[in-house]
């Protein structure tokens, strides 16, 4: 009877715990890959006021961007919103948009409008018109 006890949990060990299709080598790496393996962010570009307020914004929903060498960088989403740019040297900014590289767009503090030399990239206004909600 033991043995017979012995034989049934053993099949259903098998069946609990099939066999790796994998040598153990392999079945190690995928394990430690998928722990390993880092979450994949849903990259948003924020939009930091000066006086503190952020506003974040999906890069998947960007339509958009318009640079006029004035210096007004104008990024327009899906949802129909917009946000327009004022600034000098901003077009460091709208590469870094185009290609889904910047974290933010910061509008400079008063001081820093001041102290700031030529050439250097400033924001130095941002204004955000919303779309039609659907």
């Amino acid at each position: 009877m033991a043995d017979s006890t012995v034989r049934r949990s053993s099949v259903v060990e098998k069946i609990l715990h099939p066999v790796p299709r994998h040598e153990p080598e392999v079945e190690e790496a995928q394990q430690s890959l998928r722990e390993t393996r880092p979450a994949i962010p849903t990259p948003m570009l924020d939009v930091v006021f000066r006086d503190g307020r952020i506003r974040s914004f999906n890069y998947a929903y960007l339509a958009e961007v318009e640079f006029e060498p004035g210096d007004t960088l104008t990024l327009k989403f899906t949802s129909g919103a917009a946000i327009v740019a004022e600034g000098r040297c901003l077009a460091r900014h709208r590469q870094q948009v185009r290609l889904h590289r910047a974290d933010e767009i910061r509008e400079c503090s008063q001081s820093e409008l001041a102290l700031q030399e030529d050439g250097v990239s400033q924001v130095e206004r941002i204004s955000i018109t919303e779309g039609e909600k659907p």
